[in-house]
């Protein structure tokens, strides 16, 4: 076996390091999560929006809604607390709802009920909507930036492979 030559191996450990660094990096910009207070917690945010007007939050969740506006675009969110790289944890450990306003139109088809979302942005208020028959104050987030992560797709219950003889004949 021959010897490796001099700088493959830093070389090669400077590529893992990068890999690495990379696969654990935040989804939201550190310079959007240095105008975030991540010690907010969403239950005080609930509990009082206005007390936190002007503050950068950083919150994440499930797609509920989508609505275009003709200036904007809001998205209304089943809160959840956030996890690893900042992905959104299971829906049953939300606290409550919130809607996230963005400058411009984004694609319901896109945004559609369901799909998680990490979203960082500035307080602006509440807003109080009919939720069934409950008056229901959402705090309003409008968006510096916002992640949608990708789809999760189901296990597959039949297997990979395959093996048959002839057309349409298998075991």
């Amino acid at each position: 076996m021959g010897k490796m030559r001099d700088g493959a191996f830093p070389l090669c450990m400077a590529t893992l390091i990068l890999m690495v660094t990379a696969a654990c990096a935040s989804v939201i910009s550190q310079q959007v999560l240095d105008e975030v207070d991540e010690s907010l917690r969403f239950v005080d945010i609930l509990a009082d929006p206005d007390a936190y007007r002007g503050r950068g939050a950083l919150l994440g969740g499930y797609v509920i809604e989508t609505r275009n506006l003709p200036e904007k675009t809001l998205i209304l969110v089943l809160q959840s607390p956030l996890g690893y790289r900042k992905e959104p944890a299971v829906e049953s450990s939300s606290k409550g709802r919130f809607i996230v306003s963005v400058p411009g139109f984004i694609d319901p088809a896109i945004y559609r009920p369901g799909r998680k979302v990490t979203v960082a942005g500035t307080i602006t208020g509440k807003d109080v909507r009919p939720l069934g028959e409950v008056e229901y104050t959402y705090p309003v987030l409008t968006k510096k930036e916002i992640h949608i992560w990708p789809e999760e797709r189901s296990a597959r219950t039949e297997p990979r492979v395959r093996f048959g003889v002839g057309i349409g004949i298998g075991f």
